[in-house]
C-alpha cells in the first residue's frame, strides 16, 4: 500500500526515554487528537483515557490484558502479530447501555489458557459487537445480551462460540471452532468453516462446510452446506462419503470422497470449488461469498511516530508514517 505521510498536532502523552526504547505503541484517537502510551500497559492506559467513539491503533506486539468497558475501536496490525495475552485469566467486553457507539474489534488475536473465556456482554440485547480479522482462544468465546457481526474471524478454544441469552450471532467468513447456545440464543452462518458438531436451535447455517458429523434439530434452517455422510437435518445440502465401502451391487465404482475435496486447510480443490457452490452462485465455505476469508488489515497501519518539534502551549508536532 502506499506511504501516506501526515504531519499533525496532537497531544501525546509519554516519555522520552520509554518512547526509544519501547515499540509497543498504543494510539488513543479521540477526534483528530492523538494521545500516544508505550509498553506492554499501554493498551490498559489508553483505554483508562477513552470515551465511547474513541479509536485504539496497536501496534505489532504483545499488550496486557484489559477488560474493555467502553463503546470504542481498537485496532491491530493483523492477527498473530496484535496481541492481547490474557495469560490464566478470562478477558470481558462489555457493551455499555445506550451508548451510540458499536464495540468493534479489527486485526488482532486475544491469547488465552482454554479453561478461560472471552466474554462478550450487553444490557438488553441491543448493544452490537463487531468483530473482523480477529482471532480468539480460550474455553469459549461468549456473547451474551447483545448482538454481534464476526466476519473473516477466527473463533476458537474448545468449544469455539456460544451464543448466549438474548444473543443474535452472524458469522460472515469465518472459521467456529464450535457453536453452542443457551437460553435464546441464535447464530446466522453463512460461508463459515464448522470444526466440531453444533449445537444449536433457531439458527441459520447456509453456504458452510461442517467437518464433524452432525445431528441438526428441526428448528434450524440450512441450505447449500457440505457435510459428512451420516449427518442428518441438513436441507438442499451434499453427503459425502468419508470412506468407500463397495456393496456386492456397487451402484458406483469411484465415489467422491470427502477428502478428496480440499487442497488445503479448509480450501477446496478447483474441481469441488466449481461444483459446490452457496446460494450466491460461489463456492461454500470460507473463499466464497461476499467476503473471501483474508485476515490481512483493510485499514491504514501505524508503523511509526515521530515527534519532530514542540510548541509553547505544550502540545507536540507529530509525523506518522503509515502504510
Amino acid at each position: 500500500m502506499k506511504k501516506l505521510f501526515l504531519s499533525l498536532i496532537a497531544a501525546i502523552a509519554f516519555g522520552a526515554g520509554a518512547m526509544a526504547q519501547e515499540s509497543r505503541v498504543a494510539t488513543l484517537q479521540h477526534g483528530t487528537n492523538l494521545r500516544a502510551y508505550y509498553g506492554p500497559n499501554a493498551l490498559v492506559e489508553a483505554h483508562n483515557g477513552a470515551v465511547d467513539g474513541d479509536v485504539i491503533t496497536l501496534s505489532a506486539d504483545e499488550f496486557n490484558k484489559c477488560d474493555i468497558t467502553k463503546a470504542i475501536t481498537i485496532r491491530g496490525a493483523g492477527i498473530n502479530k496484535t496481541v492481547i495475552n490474557c495469560g490464566d485469566n478470562s478477558i470481558t467486553f462489555t457493551i455499555p447501555h445506550g451508548s451510540a457507539y458499536s464495540l468493534k474489534l479489527e486485526g488482532l488475536s486475544v491469547n488465552i489458557s482454554e479453561i478461560y473465556s472471552v466474554k462478550f456482554n450487553g444490557t438488553d440485547g441491543t448493544e452490537m459487537v463487531v468483530i473482523s480479522k480477529c482471532q480468539f482462544g480460550g474455553y469459549s468465546i461468549a456473547f451474551t445480551k447483545c448482538n454481534a457481526v464476526v466476519v473473516q474471524s477466527f473463533l476458537g478454544g474448545r468449544n469455539g462460540a456460544e451464543a448466549g441469552a438474548n444473543s443474535n450471532v452472524t458469522c460472515v467468513n469465518s472459521i467456529l471452532k464450535g457453536m453452542i447456545y443457551s437460553g435464546t440464543g441464535k447464530f446466522d452462518v453463512q460461508n463459515c468453516v464448522i470444526i466440531q458438531s453444533p449445537n444449536v436451535k433457531y439458527s441459520s447455517i447456509k453456504n458452510s462446510i461442517i467437518y464433524a458429523v452432525t445431528s441438526l434439530g428441526d428448528t434450524n434452517t440450512t441450505s447449500n452446506c457440505l457435510v459428512k455422510e451420516g449427518s442428518s437435518g441438513f436441507a438442499d445440502s451434499w453427503y459425502v462419503k468419508t470412506t468407500y465401502e463397495p456393496g456386492p451391487w456397487d451402484e458406483d465404482p469411484a465415489p467422491v470422497l470427502w477428502g478428496e475435496l480440499f487442497s488445503g486447510t479448509y480450501r477446496l480443490t478447483e474441481d469441488a470449488a466449481a461444483t459446490y457452490l452457496g446460494t450466491d452462485g460461489t463456492q461454500v465455505g470460507i473463499y466464497g461469498g461476499m467476503y473471501p476469508y483474508d485476515t490481512t488489515p483493510d485499514y491504514p497501519l501505524v508503523n511509526r511516530l515521530d515527534v519532530i518539534g514542540s510548541h509553547n502551549d505544550g502540545k507536540l508536532n507529530v509525523k506518522i508514517n503509515v502504510e
